[in-house]
């Protein structure tokens, strides 16, 4: 099904594991034993953010956001095949367009 006709709700970015240091002295992390996170990532305004993906959502989220990215190559695709489409436009214009017959000239038996 096109990702277009769908009603189905979609997630902005990527899925990833996140693994960091909490910066506790006495903590695990702080002996080489990060702590993991599962993360989606997206640009909003030109910055990344970064939202925790809530325990036990992980396989809707990878879910929502897999419909997101198809959505975008499909987009992609429809970007791609309207320019080709302007492009053929522009190229049977070119073919037609005449100049303005200068007045000594006389009409082709084309011109009706």
């Amino acid at each position: 099904m096109n990702p277009f006709f769908s009603d189905k709700p979609v997630i902005k970015g990527s899925v990833y594991e996140l693994k960091t240091k909490c910066g506790k002295p006495g903590c695990k992390c702080a002996k080489g034993e990060l702590h993991h996170r599962m993360v989606v990532s997206a640009s909003e305004k030109g910055k990344t953010k970064l939202r925790a993906i809530p325990h036990g959502l992980l396989v809707e989220v990878q879910t929502k956001v897999r419909r997101y990215q198809e959505l975008r190559r499909v987009r992609v695709r429809l970007i791609e095949v309207h320019k080709k489409m302007l492009q053929t436009m522009d190229e049977m214009e070119a073919m037609r367009r005449e100049e303005v017959p200068s007045p000594d000239k006389k009409r082709s038996p084309r011109e009706g």
